[in-house]
């Protein structure tokens, strides 16, 4: 009798922390946005690219990072690079299918959650799980 043949995960074979993109095949461009904010001050940007992010690591004001399109893995390790994510972050974010969860690392607080978002028809609302890291202070 035959065995039967197990799909092989994507990351099979591959050292921890290595990002690679789990989840529904995409083909839409990157789009970057960056929600910079204080008690005093509300700034909201669309960025070109990853390296653009580079001048908000530094602020004193809270910074939101927003990815639209992880399938694009050069853009999740240039972000990772940039803010000095630990791997196993950027193996967690490339990955879509993350069950909620809050892990502590030694320079950041990284919180996967389900974001909603509200549509014009009544009671219709949309779920997507949402990688997030917060710097600690």
């Amino acid at each position: 009798m035959p065995r039967e043949e197990r799909r092989k995960s994507k990351t099979w074979g591959l050292p921890p922390g290595t990002p690679v993109y789990v989840g529904r095949q995409r083909t839409e461009e990157v789009g970057i946005t960056v929600i910079d904010y204080n008690a005093d001050t509300f700034d909201e940007k669309e960025l070109t690219c990853a390296e653009d992010c580079v001048p908000f690591r530094d602020r004193p004001t809270v910074t939101w990072i927003n990815v639209d399109g992880l399938h694009e893995i050069d853009v999740i390790e240039k972000v990772g690079k940039a803010f000095d994510l630990h791997p196993l972050i950027l193996e967690d974010i490339a990955n879509t299918s993350q069950r909620p969860k809050v892990e502590d690392y030694s320079n950041c607080l990284y919180v996967v959650l389900q974001m909603f978002s509200h549509h014009a028809t009544p009671r219709a609302a949309c779920a997507a799980w949402v990688p997030t890291t917060c710097s600690t202070p």
